[in-house]
């Protein structure tokens, strides 16, 4: 195209085209991308301190919840579960001992009753013959003397057989109380087994589970932490494109600021001016383009990447269910469940080891009750051997007297046989004895003859270091976790805004575009005669190539000004002779 046509096309060029407009998008692209960019480095930067961050709250928990402590727990919950297991047939056992006892009880009251009939019937017959002695003047003063005697001795009897009783009724207090909590602690087992142990046993294989598990998440979280690493590498790598991008921008910048110098120091005519400034201006736009182009293509790497961080710290989120998944959250966890089960258990075996405690309690009190009821018996025995004597020796001297003894004889008789019966009943008190006290001694005593004090209280013991170290761990484990869901959470939304926020293709690349654009406003598009106008075109190109930094800047230069060394720019131009290119 012929020159004069290309100023014709370019005669309505503002001086202001490569002005105030211009200059300032390129320098608002120029600002954007020195606070954008660092920006990114920043959160990048963040991003690879919290991943670090998490992988040290990883470890932290992994050594909280060590193999040790693990296998300890889980012996020590499996030996409390068959404990607890074992704790019915025990109950049982007991309570069935304290049901007879409670029956021998019953049978010995039964005993005392009959007992106490048969001291009224003898307290009857020594008054009848206190009273009928006094009407045979043959008996004399000694029968009342002696029928005194056999009443005094009765009334001993009665005092023992009352205190017998009085003794009686207290052990069958305890013992009916004992039986009360027998049962009371039958219907806990009834409600807390096998569940209780079944959950411990459960919760003990969870510990292990969930000890692999977390060095299952260890392993994943470091692959996770190293991909992380990758991508951020190359995102802080990437972003060397804003650093170049500058650059560029500011060498554009630089080339209109030599054009405009080089026309105001230049005597160009207004054709000349134009031509220049057409020329330089494409020069500048083509390495705008070329810079717009690198910029989106870098830039779309960036995004991708931190789209890519910030799917794998999601990943990362996963850690906030290890110990405490969401959906357990409202119920405190597995450990925390595990805690609830060894206190329903510590609960259970306290109970227990009470039932123990009294049990061991009540067979002291029944064999001491026993034996003090045997004394009683052997009192009341001798009191009986007593009156049957009294009555025989009441038998022999009512035949002295003769026909008018015959009803004193008639009374001793009956005498000595409500003794015999009173015998037999306190033979049969000192058979339900022996039997209370045999019982009492079985109840103090396991199945296999030995004490059992101490077995539930041994297993408390073992559940009571376990929940330490379970709280313990489930607190630690608890507060790492909070830590890593914090962290996590923070660089999700760290990275998820960052996503959004660094729009580096509209908040700068359309910039570099549209300037590109606005270099080209009313500049034309035929060729440019550059012959008239190379000595003050050839130190705008040398100052302008001397700024590059880039070998990509030198090729688009190199690639324009090619043209203008061989001036087949130039339609009236002279030759260049061969020093006139400039490279």
């Amino acid at each position: 195209m012929a020159l004069a046509s290309s100023l014709a096309a370019s005669a309505k060029i503002a001086p202001s085209a490569s002005g105030s407009g211009l200059a300032s998008r390129l320098e608002s692209a120029r600002q954007a991308i020195e606070g954008r960019f660092l920006e990114a480095g920043d959160v990048l930067s963040r991003a690879v301190e919290g991943v670090g961050g998490l992988i040290a709250a990883l470890d932290h928990i992994r050594q909280t919840l060590d193999t040790e402590t693990v296998s300890a727990t889980t012996r020590d919950l499996s030996g409390a579960a068959e404990t607890l297991r074992s704790l019915p047939d025990s109950l049982e056992a007991r309570r069935e001992r304290v049901l007879e006892l409670v029956s021998v009880g019953e049978r010995l009251a039964g005993n005392i009753e009959e007992m106490r009939q048969h001291l009224a019937y003898l307290r009857v017959f020594a008054i009848n013959i206190k009273i009928t002695s006094g009407g045979i003047a043959a008996a004399g003063p000694e029968f009342a003397i002696f029928a005194q005697e056999i009443y005094d001795c009765i009334e001993m009897g009665r005092t023992q057989l009352d205190a017998f009783n009085a003794d009686l009724v207290a052990l069958e207090t305890t013992l009916r109380a004992a039986l009360a909590q027998e049962q009371a602690l039958g219907r806990n087992c009834t409600a807390l087994l096998p569940a209780v142990p079944d959950a411990l046993m459960a919760s003990a294989q969870a510990i292990s589970e969930h000890h692999a598990k977390i060095a299952s998440m260890a392993t994943r979280v470091a692959a996770v932490a190293r991909d992380v690493q990758k991508k951020v590498g190359g995102g802080l790598a990437a972003l060397q494109i804003g650093d170049i991008t500058r650059q560029r921008i500011e060498h554009v910048q630089a080339g209109l600021t030599f054009m405009a110098e080089a026309q105001a120091r230049a005597e160009l005519s207004a054709d000349q001016s134009t031509r220049l400034r057409a020329y330089v201006h494409r020069l500048l736009s083509a390495q705008l383009g070329a810079t717009s182009e690198d910029f989106h293509r870098d830039v779309s790497r960036i995004a991708q990447n931190i789209s890519g961080m910030a799917a794998d710290a999601s990943e990362l989120l996963r850690l906030r269910d290890l110990a405490y998944g969401q959906d357990d959250r409202a119920e405190g966890g597995f450990l925390r469940s595990l805690d609830s089960h060894v206190s329903q258990a510590l609960g259970l075996v306290g109970d227990m080891t009470a039932g123990e405690q009294a049990a061991e309690e009540v067979s002291r009190s029944a064999a001491l009750t026993a034996g003090q009821l045997t004394e009683r018996i052997a009192g009341i025995q001798d009191m009986r051997a007593d009156v049957q004597m009294m009555a025989l020796n009441t038998t022999l001297k009512c035949s002295r007297i003769g026909d008018t003894g015959k009803p004193l004889g008639v009374i001793a008789v009956e005498l000595r046989q409500h003794s015999i019966h009173l015998e037999k009943s306190a033979a049969g008190a000192l058979t339900a004895l022996a039997s209370l006290a045999e019982t009492a001694v079985a109840l103090g005593q396991g199945s296999d003859g030995e004490a059992v004090s101490g077995r539930s209280a041994a297993a408390a013991s073992v559940l009571d270091g376990a929940v330490v170290r379970i709280r313990k761990a489930g607190d630690g484990v608890e507060t790492d976790l909070e830590h890593v869901a914090r962290q996590g959470a923070e660089i999700v939304d760290m990275l998820r805004r960052a996503a959004d926020r660094f729009d580096f293709h509209r908040q700068i690349g359309s910039v570099l575009d549209s300037a590109a654009n606005d270099l080209l406003v009313d500049v034309g598009s035929g060729d440019i005669a550059v012959g008239d106008i190379a000595p003050t075109l050839r130190p705008i190109m040398d100052r302008l190539l001397k700024q590059y930094t880039m070998a990509q800047e030198r090729e688009v230069h190199r690639a324009w000004t090619e043209d203008l060394m061989t001036g087949s720019h130039s339609d009236h131009a002279p030759e260049p002779d061969g020093d006139d290119g400039l490279f």
